[in-house]
């Protein structure tokens, strides 16, 4: 379970039967929402609305010009929904019990002093893999074709499950609840409007402050320009992957991308070996990889252990990133010529050998899969015309299908990031640091 449990607001895309906001309820609501939020001692600038952006997707934007340093958003703690209790609890319990006060608040309905806020809530309207079917005929899981979150696709559920409902089946409210906690809370709590900044480690234009009782501000890190969507982070400096931030949201993330996985052969060499991944830099040649906590005067930190590739654009990646490099993913900007640059840096530092690992296992994966590249673009064109067939014809989302088609777009992207992983070993071969001879 994630500890970091970033705050958001799923991304929706517009209604496929039109392309007027006015149809959109959240849109339509969102002035009661705002009414609501500043009579209760929230303050949000007017000059930040809900709406579409310049690729269909709804969020927070800016209906006017806002300059660096703005307050744009404060939350008093008085209208963050936090767990019953002192929280003096393990972190599960404090999690179940938060879960358990959303349940209650949901469950009081207009009694409660959160209906507004929850009423306005579109936590449904979305999918995560942990609702996907595991019926054995109509398994989604496997159109991941073995790919990381195979095999944990369901963690958070079950998770819920076990700790909080103790082996007993969630009501249709309390998995609301449960939702809702695992895709908007923050380590402070839900806090209503914060949680309407969707996604996005490369353009993220906020920041955040605590006020000290509780609450929480959000600052404009840069200026921000009339239409332009007001973003936040769910995965900030490299701690969660694409593949975390995939399988918790159910989205695939824009670039900034960072994909994580691995294998056998590299969980035993971690297993012998807790620090083998330090030696992958020149530079820390003299590091004795066998400790599992390196000198702290190391040169060069590698982000994990696992395998990863940070995926700047579809042309421009990094091999093996280090924590000075993913450091800036949900806290600030970088150019794209800034990426190629330090990039460039960081390969020359990147020994041959260790490249030659993460080819192999790509190689490795390619040749177990079903499906190539190419075919997963068609499989996918042609669900989504039989999705859409479906939609015309019923009125209604085959939600099995659509499904499928969430689990095919996440693996094409998938896919692609390691083929541009291999392309750059290729291309790049003579310019990793080639250390053959010294193993």
């Amino acid at each position: 379970f994630l500890v970091h449990n970033l705050l958001l607001f799923i991304l929706s895309i517009a209604f496929a039967a039109s392309d007027d906001s006015n149809d959109d309820p959240l849109i339509t609501k969102y002035p009661g929402l705002v009414s609501w939020f500043t009579s209760n001692g929230g303050y949000i600038d007017q000059r930040i609305t809900i709406g579409y952006d310049d690729n269909g997707i709804r969020g927070m934007i800016a209906s006017d010009r806002i300059l660096e340093d703005t307050l744009l958003i404060h939350c008093p703690g008085s209208l963050v929904v936090e767990p019953d209790g002192d929280g003096d609890g393990d972190g599960y319990v404090n999690q179940c019990a938060h879960i358990e006060n959303i349940f209650k608040e949901l469950n009081a309905g207009n009694q409660s002093k959160w209906y507004t806020y929850f009423d306005f809530d579109d936590s449904l309207g979305s999918r995560i893999p942990s609702e996907w079917d595991m019926d054995t005929d109509t398994n989604t899981v496997k159109e991941l074709q073995g790919l990381p979150p195979t095999g944990q696709t369901h963690r958070h559920i079950e998770w819920y499950m076990s700790w909080c409902k103790l082996g007993e089946e969630p009501t249709d409210l309390e998995m609301r609840a449960f939702k809702i906690f695992l895709t908007r809370s923050a380590d402070v709590g839900l806090v209503p409007m914060y949680d309407l900044m969707n996604h996005h480690n490369g353009f993220i234009n906020t920041r955040l402050e605590r006020d000290g009782k509780g609450g929480l501000k959000v600052i404009a890190r840069t200026d921000i320009d009339m239409n332009e969507p007001i973003l936040n982070t769910y995965a900030r400096s490299g701690w969660e992957s694409s593949v975390d931030v995939f399988n918790t949201y159910g989205f695939v993330e824009d670039y900034p991308q960072l994909w994580r996985w691995g294998d056998d052969e590299l969980n035993q060499r971690h297993e012998n070996d807790p620090g083998h991944h330090f030696v992958r830099y020149l530079g820390n040649e003299r590091l004795l990889s066998r400790e599992a906590t390196p000198d702290p005067s190391i040169r060069h930190e590698p982000n994990t252990h696992l395998y990863e590739i940070l995926v700047i654009s579809p042309d421009i990646a990094a091999l093996y990133p280090t924590k000075e490099l993913v450091s800036i993913l949900g806290n600030g900007q970088r150019s794209t010529d800034k990426w190629i640059k330090m990039i460039e840096e960081h390969h020359a530092i990147l020994r041959a050998s260790h490249v030659h690992k993460v080819q192999d296992s790509i190689q490795t994966l390619f040749e177990s899969m079903p499906t190539t590249i190419n075919q997963d673009e068609s499989i996918l064109f042609h669900e989504k015309g039989l999705l859409e067939k479906v939609r015309d014809d019923k009125g209604s989302i085959d939600q099995h299908k659509a499904d499928v088609i969430q689990a095919i777009e996440y693996r094409l992207a998938f896919k692609k990031a390691m083929r541009l992983a291999l392309h750059i070993a290729q291309a790049e071969k003579e310019k990793f640091v080639q250390d053959f001879d010294e193993l």
